[in-house]
């Protein structure tokens, strides 16, 4: 398992917007061009880079076009063992590249919202965030409590309520990085085999 992670300002700032979308495959320029404001924009462009970093590090034609199953999740019918997630949230775009189903999520620190934090949550989990009492500390729990959910989520492609039950039985493990004091990023598996450490890429690496 591989997990890299890259600062969208940092890229848009050095490459440059249209450089990175002319480096994409034409699937993941419809991604780009779907996007409603220009920040979301930046940040599935930065997603799209990182996977074709993977997909050349993997040998993989940018020719190939991915498919997509039920719960939406892309894979390459033609590559075996190579399974891809993307996630962008705040200032970053991160993705995990690994031989088995992974899901991931990456998060800027993001305010807490009691009524999310209780959908999403277990009960000894609402207990942690509600003995809290500074708001920056609450905030950072949520953010980070919502990257482990969404990014088991990914994997499962299920809804909430299955993904407690698979939690409870242990069949997804998760791992929660903080890579930089503004952010969290989670990964999931059905393995726990997981890297020590996120691989943070500069823009040079990625237009190479």
């Amino acid at each position: 398992m591989e997990i890299y992670l890259m600062c969208v300002s940092d890229l848009m700032e050095k490459v440059g917007e249209k450089e990175v979308y002319d480096l994409l495959p034409g699937f993941r320029r419809k991604a780009a061009d779907s996007c409603k404001n220009l920040k979301d924009r930046e940040r599935s462009l930065t997603a799209g880079a990182l996977l074709v970093f993977c997909m050349k590090k993997r040998g993989v034609s940018l020719e190939e076009t991915p498919c997509y199953n039920e719960n939406g999740k892309m894979y390459f019918p033609q590559i075996d063992k190579f399974y891809i997630n993307l996630s962008h949230g705040g200032d970053y775009a991160a993705c995990v590249s690994d031989s088995k189903e992974v899901g991931i999520d990456v998060e800027g620190i993001r305010q807490y919202r009691e009524n999310v934090a209780r959908r999403i949550g277990l009960e000894k989990e609402m207990q942690s965030l509600s003995a809290l009492k500074k708001e920056e500390e609450k905030n950072s729990a949520f953010t980070r409590l919502w990257t482990r959910k969404e990014s088991a989520a990914k994997l499962s492609g299920e809804g909430i309520a299955k993904l407690f039950d698979a939690q409870a039985e242990g069949c997804i493990y998760t791992k929660t990085y903080m890579p930089f004091s503004d952010c969290y990023l989670s990964v999931s598996s059905r393995e726990d085999d997981f890297p020590d450490e996120v691989i943070l890429l500069s823009p040079e690496s990625l237009v190479q």
